[in-house]
């Protein structure tokens, strides 16, 4: 019960870290030093979101190694983390290709599904 209880606060905290990572501004950055600025802040927002992923899903390993997932819960917690992670792999890829419009809408949907994963398991 206390690895559950520490594994679902390690979650909580990284899920807050996702939560505040906006879309990336539209239009030419003022300067160089703007640019780097906002690149380092986009490739937290993926890093939050591919983190809070691992962390669910080492929740729902262990949870399911415990013996509390189990039969249909098992197979309807699977099936969001399968989404969780497309739309983890989802967001690196936008940023990866430095789309804008898709990597802002890909971290919303990504923290949308690791929140759905989290919900299920708590």
């Amino acid at each position: 019960m206390l690895l559950r209880i520490a594994i679902l606060s390690i979650i909580a905290l990284l899920m807050t870290g996702c939560a505040g990572i906006g879309g990336i501004a539209a239009g030419i950055p003022p300067s160089p030093a703007a640019a780097a600025d906002q690149t380092t802040l986009d490739e937290r927002g993926a890093i939050a979101v591919e983190i809070a992923y691992q962390a669910a899903a080492r929740a729902v390993e262990a949870l399911t190694d415990a013996g509390l997932i189990e039969g249909a819960a098992a197979t309807r917690v699977a099936e969001v983390d399968r989404k969780a992670f497309a739309a983890v792999q989802a967001a690196r890829t936008a940023y990866d290709a430095g789309n804008s419009a898709s990597y802002a809408e890909a971290l919303a949907k990504a923290r949308s599904e690791i929140a759905a994963l989290l919900r299920l398991i708590t």
